[in-house]
């Protein structure tokens, strides 16, 4: 790691370790704990370091000195936004570090409300923080990923948030997906979901008593109902345990995935869901095994790899797999026929 990225790992490792120092560190041995955690820095440095940080606001106060360590430099325990949110400053880097995470939200009527709230805290910080905290956040960067929020409709989305927090009863026009039918659903809703850029309600749908799936994005209309609703409460960790994304099957079942080692140290390096579990096989293949319900999502999931992955079992899936790779092969085999003709 170099340059300025280098320094904004130092910077947050430095605010770290005053913070477990409430007495203060010689800047010797601020440098040490940094060598221990795998920083090649000497004292220069870190004086650098205590300067920019002190020269953006952070609250730093050199502390007793000592003719053996010098300078104790030492960090206040909390950064006051105002008087009611106080941070301390590791808190504080970390919020504008992740700010661009927040860019998917830029379509849904939340990101309004969050510009909001960074701009308040903003106007608290004075300028040079401000600058010194934004020229930091610019050296890290995420990945956009979907847009949230689109075909979203504000007063819906409220509708179906006050709904959730007061627990009653709802009134909503939706488009159902499957069968591409409008029409009208009295709804018992439990909670809000985000996932791969949609917002999903959970809810009970009273036309026969079960809990769904529901894109707000199908939703044209909403209506909360003065009707409290009364069901159970469902458990957002236990409703998508079996689930590989955001909708359910009815049971799950055992998966294993046989992967190539060009794809091994990919897949080994990420959690796909909470009951994985990797073997490591022969000539550098992996397998991952999952207890998920077979639905559209593993399919395309699965499929996206191509032939770096091998469907062990079950065969239900296998059968799955291998109709829908025959489906495209047959549409492209059709495609080629008509520009060849």
């Amino acid at each position: 790691m170099k340059g300025r990225n280098a320094q904004v790992a130092r910077i947050y490792k430095i605010l770290t370790i005053l913070e477990g120092a409430p007495h203060g560190l010689s800047v010797a041995d601020l440098a040490s704990h940094l060598q221990d955690r795998g920083f090649d820095v000497g004292k220069r440095t870190v004086y650098r370091d205590l300067d920019a940080l002190r020269a953006a606001g952070f609250p730093l106060e050199e502390r007793g000195k000592s003719d053996e360590q010098g300078t104790r430099w030492a960090l206040e325990r909390a950064m006051r936004v105002n008087h009611y949110l106080v941070l301390n400053s590791r808190e504080l880097l970390s919020l504008y570090l992740a700010r661009s995470v927040l860019m998917p939200l830029k379509d849904t009527p939340f990101y309004e409300d969050l510009l909001s709230t960074f701009h308040k805290i903003e106007e608290k910080l004075g300028s040079k923080s401000q600058v010194y905290l934004r020229e930091l956040s610019d050296e890290l960067h995420f990945e956009p990923g979907p847009s949230w929020g689109l075909g979203l409709v504000p007063d819906v989305v409220e509708t179906v948030r006050a709904a959730c927090t007061e627990r009653h009863r709802l009134r909503v026009t939706y488009s159902a997906a499957s069968s591409g039918v409008t029409g009208e659903r009295e709804l018992g809703p439990q909670f809000l979901y985000f996932s791969k850029g949609s917002l999903y309600l959970i809810a009970e749908d009273f036309k026969d008593n079960v809990t769904k799936t529901f894109s707000l994005a199908r939703m044209s209309a909403a209506s909360m109902l003065d009707t409290p609703y009364d069901g159970a409460v469902t458990d957002p960790d236990s409703y998508f345990a079996s689930a590989f994304g955001i909708y359910r099957s009815s049971e799950p079942v055992l998966v294993k995935l046989l992967f190539t080692p060009a794809l091994a140290p990919f897949v080994k390096e990420r959690r796909w869901h909470t009951s994985q579990k990797v073997i490591v096989r022969d000539q550098g293949r992996i397998e991952l095994s999952l207890e998920v319900g077979l639905t559209p999502e593993i399919v395309q999931w699965v499929l996206g790899f191509g032939a770096n992955v091998s469907v062990v079992e079950p065969p239900a899936l296998q059968a799955m797999i291998r109709d829908e790779a025959a489906r495209v092969v047959d549409l492209y085999g059709r495609k080629g026929e008509r520009a060849a003709g």
